[in-house]
């Protein structure tokens, strides 16, 4: 019996609202928007596509047993009508050769559009909110529809397809059928949606004797999810979002557990029995723009329960509660912008877990751009983890009414940024920057508010760099200096050294790059010091002698202390 006559009577409506939506899911088209319109307009049949062919040598690589290897590639497009894309791609090297459609054909769509009207015909993916369906691969049919003021979203078909041989990395899976919809109302003042997405697993596409897998049941899940969302601004100056949602997992359908009630939103509509469980997720901001001084403030604040899930995507995070303040600052007629801002996530909502973990983080960025050609830019971060871990041990033998002695970890990790751009000069024929970059990092790790010195870290990078462009010539010149310097609990490493790089252009179609680099590096461990010296010479070559082909060559020299690595490449493509 088919498992359309296995759902509610209110199901079954909904189901109907989509179903005939869902009855072209094996035609063999590609997704493509189509205009109705237009569509006697196109050719036929357009034929487009390309080829590209890569030869790669190497010496030098350890456990290399093939120095030289080439790959060809092409594509292959057959367009119809000027809506339907089919296609082909063919890969082939030394190593081994593959054919391919660039698809499976039970996974095609196809997707006409008609002014404010588009439809989703086979394979697809649509999304209503994080909280609901997000990005749920599913086989059926859907439909946008945008008139004035609204947007509203339909889809119904397969989630999953039933499968229970074969199964020994995936296991057995029910086939898993699901619907939904989203509606919104935009006057322009203020935006109110719902939505609705519901998912249940078909029990009878496993027999009952194939249910298991890695010494557990897999048992038949339906779901139903409902949210709601709404957005406004009011005064032309406050910003307000809130999403909400409610998602009811019963967990197993079987017919042997009572029903129960649950109040909540969702809960109301579906049949809940003693494996049903009620989730909710809920999001909001809030933003004031304060005109007469360019400052704009905000809050926000997000809750989702332990264990939120639906069966309308892959993956959901939980149990998690994050508060966050923003604050951003235009001064001195928009040159110096400043923003900044500070989270807080904290977990184990009800004190459940063994461990519970808190992360504090808090960032400044500021901008400044002068009209004498300078611009510089600072950035701090503070990044802080704790977590608290709450042993058996300390559990079982607690005495009654002492406090509870948890473990304190602390992970402190703290960076600051710094870089200038400075234009020296700029005439018709020549163009010099002098540009700096520079950024340290501290982190160390806390247990019981005692540092631990072997965790500590401090890491320095930093490049300057002068740029001369001549603009005529079409050729430029980079003189740069590099250094950094790492230091851990009992071991150091630092480096310095010179980059030159020359761009040229010949004849218009012909770019070339040639660059050197050399650093020389000391590290220390254990106060045992050694020093050595690394140098990269590489070239870069690209040539289009006409419309459609494009030939590229690049090549380049590695040398350390011990051996040198040669890496060549050239490559031709064409497309038409």
């Amino acid at each position: 019996m088919s498992h359309f006559y296995h759902i509610t009577h209110l199901q079954r409506i909904s189901y109907l609202a989509v179903v005939f939506f869902c009855t072209m899911i094996s035609l063999p088209m590609k997704a493509q928007n189509v205009d109705f319109e237009n569509i006697v307009k196109a050719k036929p049949l357009v034929v487009s596509g390309g080829l590209t062919a890569n030869g790669v040598f190497s010496a030098g690589l350890p456990n290399n047993d093939s120095p030289f290897n080439y790959f060809l590639s092409g594509t292959l497009n057959f367009n119809i009508l000027g809506t339907i894309n089919v296609p082909v791609i063919l890969n082939y090297s030394n190593r081994n050769i593959s054919l391919s459609q660039g698809y499976s054909f039970n996974q095609l769509s196809f997707n006409p559009t008609y002014k404010w009207i588009t439809a989703h015909i086979g394979t697809n993916y649509m999304t209503f909110s994080p909280y609901t369906l997000n990005g749920h691969q599913f086989v059926g049919g859907g439909l946008e529809l945008t008139p004035t003021n609204w947007k509203i979203q339909l889809m119904g078909g397969r989630l999953l397809r039933g499968q229970f041989t074969d199964t020994t990395t995936t296991g057995p899976t029910f086939e898993r059928m699901g619907y939904g919809y989203k509606v919104e109302y935009n006057p322009g003042k203020f935006t109110i949606g719902t939505t609705m997405f519901k998912a249940y697993d078909v029990a009878n596409s496993i027999p009952e004797d194939k249910r298991y897998y890695q010494n557990s049941v897999i048992n038949p899940k339906d779901n139903l999810v409902m949210g709601l969302n709404f957005s406004t601004t009011l005064f032309h100056k406050l910003q307000i979002v809130m999403d909400y949602a409610n998602s009811v997992v019963t967990k197993d359908q079987g017919g042997e557990y009572a029903s129960s009630s649950i109040k909540s939103l969702a809960g109301i509509f579906h049949k809940n029995n003693a494996t049903t469980e009620s989730y909710h997720a809920f999001k909001s901001n809030i933003n004031y723009n304060i005109a007469q001084t360019n400052t704009i403030l905000g809050v926000g604040y997000e809750r989702i329960d332990p264990n939120y899930t639906t069966l309308g995507g892959y993956y959901f995070v939980n149990d998690l509660e994050n508060y966050t303040l923003m604050v951003t600052q235009n001064l001195l007629n928009n040159k110096l912008n400043i923003s900044g801002n500070v989270g807080l996530q904290r977990d184990d909502l009800q004190n459940t877990k063994a461990s519970k973990q808190s992360r504090f983080i808090g960032a400044m960025n500021a901008n400044l751009r002068l009209e004498n050609g300078l611009s510089m830019g600072l950035n701090f971060s503070n990044f802080q983890s704790y977590r608290f871990v709450n042993t058996i041990y300390n559990n079982i033998t607690r005495v009654p009414g002492q406090p509870l002695d948890s473990l304190q970890f602390s992970l402190i990790s703290q960076t600051i940024g710094y870089n200038l751009i400075k234009q020296l000069k700029k005439t018709e024929t020549k163009e010099t920057t002098l540009t700096f970059n520079a950024s340290y990092l501290n982190s160390r790790n806390k247990r019981d508010n005692t540092v631990d010195s072997t965790s500590q870290s401090h890491v320095v990078t930093s490049t300057a760099s002068y740029n001369i462009n001549f603009t005529k010539q079409k050729a430029a010149i980079n003189l740069g200096v590099n250094y950094f310097g790492n230091d851990f609990y009992n071991s150091s490493l630092r480096g310095f050294g010179p980059t030159v790089a020359i761009r040229k252009t010949f004849i218009e179609k012909i770019n070339t790059n040639l660059s050197f680099s050399a650093l020389t590096t000391q590290s220390k461990t254990n106060d045992i010091s050694t020093s050595f010296t690394v140098m990269n010479i590489m070239l870069m070559a690209n040539w289009s002698p006409a419309k459609g082909h494009n030939l590229n060559l690049s090549s380049s020299v590695v040398k350390n202390q011990s051996s040198t690595f040669l890496n060549g490449n050239i490559g031709y493509s064409y497309s038409f």
